[in-house]
């Protein structure tokens, strides 16, 4: 735990989910995860932020303890992972494109979105579509049925 557990002191919807999805690591990796197709480890430390080994571990662990992500063996390395959302870390969506909407209304100067991509900024129901399209996709070519 990162900070103070508001589960324990408060009921405020607010503090209760920013104990589990409030800190900068933890919504980098969402964000890996959601819309950059990452799903390795190494790929998660490769981040342009530079995330540390044991930053890294503690956030997935903490992720997958909360039910946000979950994990899989590697097809073809048995010993490595791959992580991917659950449902509840696919709900998440609405919160991290309105992030990304701000920032791209209020950051312009700093933030930096490919072409095509920014387009779909415009029609978020179809961005939505999209995201959570790719990851059925992706859950169906790499995760065993369950």
């Amino acid at each position: 735990m990162i900070g103070p557990d508001h589960r324990e002191s408060s009921g405020c919807p607010i503090a209760c989910s920013l104990d589990i999805i409030g800190d900068r690591w933890t919504l980098l990796i969402i964000r890996d995860l959601m819309f950059m197709g990452k799903h390795e480890y190494n790929e998660f430390q490769a981040m342009p932020e530079g995330i540390s080994t044991n930053i890294l571990a503690d956030r997935l662990k903490r992720l997958q303890k909360e039910g946000i992500i979950d994990s899989a063996r590697h097809p073809m390395q048995g010993n490595k992972k791959l992580y991917y959302l659950t449902a509840a870390g696919k709900d998440l969506i609405d919160i991290m494109m309105a992030i990304v909407i701000w920032g791209a209304a209020h950051l312009k100067h700093i933030v930096d979105i490919p072409t095509e991509k920014r387009a779909m900024l415009k029609e978020p129901e179809r961005m939505k579509k999209y995201v959570l399209t790719s990851h059925l996709e992706w859950e169906a070519a790499h995760l065993e049925l369950r």
